[in-house]
């Protein structure tokens, strides 16, 4: 599709209604509609809706935000700007004689003017550009686009915002805007409007979809409305039917927890008393059935007020399958399985996986890179990770390499290790699941350009800053009373310019490209700087052993037997987990590797109070940002440590030559805490199943193995 010849309507309009009248002669054996509406759009034909897909065009970097306020200063452009359009053959909409093309446009993040938290930054108002080509024997091919010919008005979506929600007024709904029975009296021309800077890419991506339903449950009736229970943290809308006199209002607020009393929403995890999701309809006719069009919300209950009642609660994200399953004895390690794959699926949206799906919605790439082996060992997310790569690629500095916290680029803080470093964990690691190298072959030029900006933001090999006027952390969200970490931020940077340096090596060998000797040299040195700067002679522990030092040292390598024998002792001897999103995994793989297992399990499945069993304990069906419950609860980022289920605990293991599992071993890890566990996931090579109990003597036993 060509990048010309952009309308829009009114620049105050926040949802457009557009109209194009067309006459055929005959109906048409072919015809084609490309299309892209900014921020979102739906399209119709004669009344009748193109497609299902909700929230389109995925959202991507449209275009540059220098000048735009963000929470820290943005010095440098990107590497690449890209906005998707659809592709539809609307053959069958179409018939002989007059035909209506509809376009209903949302703000989406095109025009995301509310929210300003990790800063005010929009692209443009919104706007239309589509090419309609219909031909067929015995008629003259018909090409249409997007010109002064398309009308416009207002809908009766008032107000939309992704993070605060619309509002509706139904006084305002025309029936008929699509159709031709529609009366043309109040419509206008549409207005010309500049191209935006980017290059127009056919979307091919798995795009959103109403998944399932929910029929929720009524917990609570007062004056102030009737509260329901989804039974579940969701993403999603509520589809209301609004039974009260022209005028009157309905209004649905959501949340993910209710107050200690049961009887009001809690709003404190979704984004507080600021930032309410809610929907509001202002009545027209009598039993209007509504929901929201251009943004979902993330809640388990919701409250309704006014003269309206719930029809039903739908389920939307990325339309993305399921494709692993896992059971054992033990019910915290089922429960962390469940409630990770339910997180993860809520958490991807426009195939970009996000932090949160209320609060801030980005799609960070630190939470992204730590969870990316659990997720593709759960779900089928190969065309999402694509995608996702892309937004990496395109957010990455033009002139500077780095990788920024978000991606597309939104905003938002991090740091250059446990962040950036997504740009080669992910291609490694969907390359290592998949059997899959395009990744690591599309994404080569930028790993180099990365690692080069590490070494030029660290002393000797120690990275020790990034961005000028921005954050540069380290570990995050370690358990409360270490919410700022004990482990230095240079540590864990360096651990991941370290393991990205030998994933370059890796990848050079894998691609057969000539050895960069500079890999070798800041290998070298960064290794060596690392163990002078944070080891111990004495203890011979690492950062002494803090927030999980020893196990990413281990990982590395580095250290000694004494080392690993400090890491093993010190979380025998612990109550609880001191670490973060990235030291969690981390420690629990180091310590089931290194005669921990016990261990590990232990503090995995515990219930104390900063634990997963606590956050099961506490009712949840999704998983918290911190480990007390202070924030968000519908947060992906400690499930990292899903992928254990799989490797560990049912042992499905690729063998070093394996990748794609084209060969792998099965061998569980003996924890004598579990009796039994079943599970399977879906790799290249076909499904491979696992199940095994202990046998008499307490051995395990494998029953099945494929």
């Amino acid at each position: 599709m060509k990048n010309v010849r952009w309308i829009q309507g009114d620049s105050s309009c926040e949802s457009p209604l557009f109209r194009r009248d067309i006459y055929l002669s005959k109906k048409p054996d072919e015809a084609r509609l490309e299309i892209c509406g900014l921020g979102y759009f739906q399209a119709f034909i004669n009344g009748i809706r193109i497609g299902n897909e909700e929230f389109t065009p995925a959202v991507t970097g449209y275009s540059s935000v220098l000048g735009c306020e963000t929470l820290y200063p943005v010095w440098e452009e990107r590497t690449f700007y890209r906005t998707g359009y659809l592709v539809y053959d609307v053959t069958k909409y179409l018939k002989q004689g007059e035909n209506v093309l509809g376009i209903w446009l949302g703000n989406g993040w095109y025009h995301q003017n509310k929210r300003k938290a990790e800063g005010k930054i929009i692209f443009g108002t919104p706007m239309l550009r589509y090419e309609l080509t219909v031909m067929g024997e015995g008629m003259e091919p018909l090409y249409v686009e997007s010109d002064s010919k398309t009308l416009w008005k207002t809908s009766e979506i008032v107000e939309n915002n992704l993070f605060y929600g619309e509002k509706h007024d139904l006084r305002l709904r025309r029936d008929n805007w699509c159709r031709k029975e529609e009366s043309l009296e109040d419509w206008k021309k549409s207005f010309p409007v500049h191209a935006p800077e980017t290059e127009l890419i056919e979307q091919t991506c798995p795009p959103d979809r109403i998944i399932r339903s929910i029929q929720p449950k009524l917990v609570s009736t007062s004056d102030k409305g009737k509260i329901y229970d989804c039974g579940e943290n969701i993403t999603g809308w509520v589809t209301v039917i609004c039974n009260g006199e022209s005028g009157s209002c309905v209004r649905v607020r959501h949340s993910e927890e209710l107050s200690s009393d049961g009887k009001q929403l809690d709003f404190e995890s979704g984004g507080g008393k600021e930032q309410i999701q809610m929907d509001s309809y202002i009545c027209g006719k009598l039993s209007e059935e509504v929901h929201p069009r251009f943004c979902w919300h993330g809640f388990r209950y919701f409250e309704i007020d006014g003269p309206g009642e719930v029809k039903d609660v739908s389920v939307i994200h990325t339309d993305i399958q399921v494709t692993s399953g896992f059971q054992c004895s033990n019910s915290v390690l089922n429960w962390l399985y469940t409630s990770y794959v339910r997180t993860q699926l809520g958490n991807i949206h426009g195939c970009v996986p996000s932090d949160c799906p209320h609060r801030e919605r980005l799609g960070y790439t630190g939470d992204g890179q730590i969870t990316a082996e659990a997720a593709m060992l759960s779900l089928d997310t190969r065309e999402m990770y694509k995608k996702w790569m892309e937004d990496i690629w395109d957010s990455q500095g033009a002139d500077t390499g780095h990788i920024p916290h978000t991606a597309p680029f939104l905003g938002g803080g991090g740091g250059p290790g446990g962040w950036g470093g997504a740009v080669y964990v992910i291609p490694m690691t969907y390359y290592e699941v998949y059997g899959d190298s395009s990744l690591l072959e599309k994404g080569y030029m930028a790993i180099m350009r990365w690692l080069d900006y590490m070494y030029q933001h660290s002393e000797k090999g120690i990275v020790i800053s990034e961005e000028e006027g921005g954050w540069c952390l380290g570990e995050w969200c370690t358990p409360p009373g270490m919410q700022h970490p004990s482990i230095p931020p240079e540590f864990v940077n360096t651990y991941y310019f370290i393991k990205g340096l030998k994933a370059a090596q890796k990848t050079e060998k894998l691609l057969k490209k000539s050895e960069t000797k500079k890999l070798e040299l800041y290998l070298k040195e960064a290794e060596s700087e690392f163990v002078k700067r944070f080891f111990d002679i004495k203890t011979e522990s690492f950062c002494e052993g803090k927030n999980g030092a020893d196990a990413f040292a281990i990982d590395l390598g580095l250290g000694s037997k004494k080392t690993v024998a400090n890491m093993l002792q010190k979380y025998k001897d612990a109550e609880t987990l001191d670490t973060g999103i990235f030291g969690t995994p981390i420690l629990m793989e180091t310590l089931m590797k290194n005669g921990g297992a016990e261990t590990a399990i232990r503090l995995l499945t515990g219930k104390q109070k900063y634990s997963f069993g606590h956050m099961m304990e506490q009712n949840a069906t999704t998983l918290w940002e911190t480990w007390d419950g202070s924030g968000s609860h519908n947060h992906p980022m400690f499930g990292g440590v899903v992928r254990l289920l799989f490797t560990e605990i049912l042992g499905i293991r690729r063998k070093e030559d394996g990748a794609g599992f084209s060969s792998y071993e099965i061998k569980p890890r003996d924890v004598k805490r579990i009796d039994w566990a079943e599970g399977w996931i879906t790799t290249p090579s076909g499904c491979i199943k696992v199940r095994w109990e202990r046998d008499k003597e307490g051995d395990i036993r494998i029953i099945q193995d494929n």
